[in-house]
């Protein structure tokens, strides 16, 4: 399912970040108002692979530690200047890469939650129905 969004709710990250996680964010508000129905069977299936997306993310996250103590790529004044732009790049600034991941993360994990939810309103309106049907059922008798 895909649904349209003006990448608002992430500010600071870049711009296909800030277009996942406003997806993301609209995804779980039509959950939440019972707009989205997802099977509950297949519902745990997709949330489960998106948690094993977001460990293997959150794995990665380790990876900057190494940028963060800053790659020496020589002497020179460039190789110095080059160095920086590669921390600010890498773990620096609020559009760095560690920022984007963890953004990343967020999202997969709202995705997941968003799902579960769904589910869950799909299991309870089906369960309001077989009620009200078997209870439309006895009246006829």
């Amino acid at each position: 399912m895909h649904i349209e969004s003006d990448g608002g709710g992430a500010g600071s990250a870049f711009p296909s970040t800030a277009k996942m996680t406003g997806s993301v964010a609209a995804f779980g508000a039509a959950a939440a108002a019972g707009k989205v129905s997802i099977d509950p069977e297949s519902a745990e299936s997709m949330a489960a692979k998106i948690d094993a997306i977001a460990v293997r993310a959150n794995k990665r996250l380790d990876k900057f530690e190494l940028l963060e103590q800053g790659v020496r790529l020589g002497s020179s004044p460039v190789a110095l200047t080059m160095a920086e732009q590669d921390l600010a790049t890498a773990v620096g600034t609020p559009t760095s890469a560690k920022e984007n991941l963890v953004l990343y993360i967020k999202a997969l994990e709202d995705l997941a939650a968003a799902i579960r939810a769904s589910a869950r309103n799909t299991q309870g309106r089906d369960a309001e129905n077989a009620t009200r049907l078997t209870e439309i059922g006895d009246d006829l008798v």
